[in-house]
């Protein structure tokens, strides 16, 4: 598998930045680290601090109690009392400091037993010298005792110091092994991070090197390629252009043919019916009244016949449309909707004179398109035929209260039919649901210019 020097350089630099971000990420674990080790060493230093207090205490405890023993003196209470007052909290605090990470260590408990024992010796001593006077100077077995208890004490305090050395020391060592592997990773990382990005480096001026020669090449395809190119666009465009004016002059031929038939329907059939009409009447008045149904009978086949001949004359090419333009065409149509059913149709058409000729005609059809798929489709109650003006073009909608667009296709035949009409008079076809439901067909053409000039000019001659 090959690879670019691009990817090689995204690699390198990728890995490059991965190397920073280690190092970085490994500083800040390693900050931490020490950090953590840092406040479990002053931990372990407040508790020296606490035990070497007690200590103190307790030594003072035994001075003031030594001193007023010997003298008598009240004033050498002091201490003593002092230190009665303080040995409690002490206690307290370095039961507390050293419970923090769970049990209480068995040695505190121990001297915190041998503490509360030599406090009531003390206290004893205190009272007796109160009591007696002197003559407890000469108590050598409780001054023996209150000795090996303060000595059990101090053995005591000094494991329980000890322990906190021996916790410092730990603390010192993991301290220095995180700094000499800090150190490694700040030295080596980046180091390995530089190269790979020099490397990178060194892959995108090859990489871009490479790409100036392979532009170079493309622009030298590029202008072989663009006389062609701009020759089949030449192509492709006679092309379009010829088979739009084939699709034109195909629709125009089906509208003169329309016209033709509309012309002949009329003219021959309906001449055929208004003929069989007269000579009905004319037989009526000669023959007798025993004809007179059958009379009746043919009357109303001539009617229906003339009616017949003008409905396809009408459905072929309307005559308003060539003879009062658009909107009498579609206001006409309408009233033909209205008694097919019970379907309620509004008309507001206008401004239609600086439509061609082609143009209201393809309007024209793309409303009997749409107006026909409401009677069949929509189930509405209402369709609504609107024309009008704009700065834009000439628009014309088609709208309905019925149950919309749902799932109608994009490529229905009725939909490209009308797509297609609009897009050979220039126009723009819309196909959607309405503001208020139901389903909206819009059309926008561009008007032409020269008409609209005529059309002004013999508005202000009136």
């Amino acid at each position: 598998m090959r690879f670019s020097s691009s990817a090689v350089a995204s690699l390198m630099l990728l890995a490059g930045t991965v190397t920073f971000i280690a190092t970085a990420v490994g500083e800040y674990m390693s900050l931490n680290e020490l950090v953590a080790r840092g406040e479990v060493r002053s931990h372990a230093l407040r508790a020296q601090l606490l035990i070497r207090r007690t200590g103190m205490l307790l030594v003072d405890l035994e001075t003031g109690q030594r001193g007023f023993a010997i003298t008598g003196e009240a004033g050498f209470l002091e201490p003593y009392e002092r230190a009665s007052h303080e040995l409690v909290t002490a206690q307290q605090a370095l039961r507390k400091h050293l419970g923090e990470g769970g049990d209480v260590p068995a040695g505190l408990q121990r001297l915190e037993e041998l503490s509360r024992q030599r406090v009531a010796q003390v206290e004893r001593s205190v009272a007796q010298r109160w009591a007696v006077g002197e003559v407890v100077l000469k108590d050598l077995q409780g001054y023996v005792a209150g000795k090996r208890l303060m000595d059990e004490i101090r053995g005591e305090l000094l494991q329980l110091e000890a322990s906190q050395d021996q916790r410092i020391r730990q603390i010192d060592q993991g301290v220095q092994a995180v700094q000499e592997r800090t150190t490694l990773l700040a030295g080596v990382l980046p180091g390995v991070g530089c190269l790979l990005i020099a490397g990178a480096v060194l892959s995108l001026r090859y990489e871009h090197r490479r790409r100036d020669q392979a532009e170079l090449a493309l622009q030298q395809a590029n202008a072989s390629l663009e006389s062609k190119v701009a020759k089949r666009t030449a192509e492709l465009r006679g092309a379009l252009a010829r088979i739009r004016g084939f699709a034109a002059e195909q629709d125009e031929s089906i509208e003169a043919e329309r016209r033709r038939l509309a012309r002949e329907v009329h003219d021959q059939i309906g001449q055929v019916g208004t003929a069989t009409k007269m000579l009905t009447l004319g037989l009526r008045r000669k023959l007798g009244p025993e004809y007179e149904s059958s009379l009746s009978e043919l009357l109303a086949l001539s009617d229906e016949a003339i009616n017949t001949a003008r409905s396809i004359s009408a459905a072929l090419r309307p005559p308003l449309l060539d003879d009062f333009g658009l909107a009498a065409a579609i206001e006409h149509y309408a009233k033909s909707l209205a008694l097919q059913g019970e379907l309620q149709v509004d008309v507001d058409v206008q401004g239609d004179a600086g439509l061609t000729a082609v143009q209201a005609n393809q309007l024209f059809r793309i409303m009997q398109e749409a107006s026909t798929n409401v009677l069949r489709h929509a189930k509405a109650n209402q369709l609504t035929l609107r024309g009008q003006a704009l700065d834009a073009g000439y628009q014309l909608e088609i709208i309905d209260d019925g149950q919309g667009p749902g799932s109608v296709r994009a490529d229905a035949s009725g939909l490209r039919n009308m797509r297609e009409r609009a897009a050979l008079v220039g126009g723009h076809f819309e196909f959607g649901p309405g503001l208020r439901g139901g389903t909206r067909v819009g059309i926008l053409l561009p008007l032409d210019e020269k008409i609209m000039t005529e059309e002004a000019d013999a508005h202000s001659d009136r």
